[in-house]
């Protein structure tokens, strides 16, 4: 598990806890500066909340304090494969409740990053039976990317790049859904306090082998050199989001379609994985923890 603390100085304010849940706490006097800013905040709040029926166990406004859980999952342990970061875009709202990323479909089936992207693209398996219940499933799949318990030619760590969760779809899904709440501007704002927490989060995680994958536009733009190239949909498609990470060039980072373009996604993440970067020759036969 990395520890990540922050002093409580800034808009963002962060604590990692019981390995899978980030306790976050947003400064809206620093979020939302002006009267203007907030009197449109305090006026969409109630149906922000009101859009999934988990965000009232997510969030607790009181005063100028937005408190919410996140998530972010990235074991403790090490082994010899080279350490890749999955920063997804921001969280499902049942996700969260559900203790684990992609917890299910809005049909509560699998969903589709686990049996229809890593999967078939090589970045990730796992061993257990896929009959068992969705519920059931979730729990070995923390468990064993806890206990690095997996078929991967990575140590794989995941975590999201705007902490503040959404519903998966409608006007307030998505980090669309958090712009519709705070605004344009706050989430600029908010956009830089994440930065910095995903490039400490990185920090702590990779090594000269490790690489980043984004599938997101927002975490795409920000966390990119200034040297490469910025998001569209079309670079992403053809597998041309392919840069360094922001102060830090030693970092490989690579853009994919995001997570609802499954086909797209997942033929980009085929060719992340044949990466000159990670034709390591300690790689060779090392798939899974020992």
């Amino acid at each position: 598990m990395i520890k990540m603390k922050k002093e409580q100085k800034g808009i963002l304010n962060y604590r990692l806890h019981k390995f899978i849940q980030l306790n976050c706490s947003i400064d809206l006097n620093k979020l939302l500066p002006t009267d203007k800013e907030r009197k449109k905040f305090d006026g969409k709040w109630k149906d922000f909340i009101n859009s999934d029926n988990s965000n009232e166990e997510i969030y607790d406004l009181k005063d100028d304090k937005l408190s919410y859980k996140s998530e972010q999952l990235i074991s403790s342990k090490k082994d010899q494969r080279s350490p890749l970061l999955l920063v997804l875009g921001n969280p499902a709202t049942h996700s969260v409740k559900s203790g684990m990323f992609f917890s299910f479909e809005g049909d509560g089936n699998e969903h589709r990053f686990w049996k229809s992207i890593l999967k078939p693209s090589g970045i990730l398996d796992f061993s257990f039976d896929t009959k068992q219940s969705v519920g059931e499933l979730n729990k070995q799949r923390k468990a064993s990317l806890l206990n690095l318990d997996y078929d991967s030619p990575f140590r794989v760590g995941l975590c999201v790049f705007i902490s503040m969760p959404s519903t998966p779809g409608g006007i307030w899904g998505g980090i669309a859904g958090v712009q519709r709440l705070i605004g344009v501007r706050a989430l600029r704002r908010l956009e830089q306090a994440e930065t910095e927490r995903v490039l400490e989060c990185a920090k702590k995680y990779l090594n000269p082998k490790g690489a980043i994958v984004t599938f997101q536009k927002n975490a795409w733009n920000n966390l990119r050199s200034d040297e490469d190239p910025p998001y569209s949909i079309d670079l992403a498609r053809a597998g041309k989001l392919k840069g360094r990470l922001k102060n830090n060039k030693d970092i490989p980072l690579f853009g994919v379609p995001p997570t609802r373009l499954a086909g797209p996604c997942r033929n980009i993440m085929q060719q992340v994985i044949t990466s000159p970067v990670f034709q390591k020759p300690e790689m060779n036969g090392m798939t899974r923890s020992k």
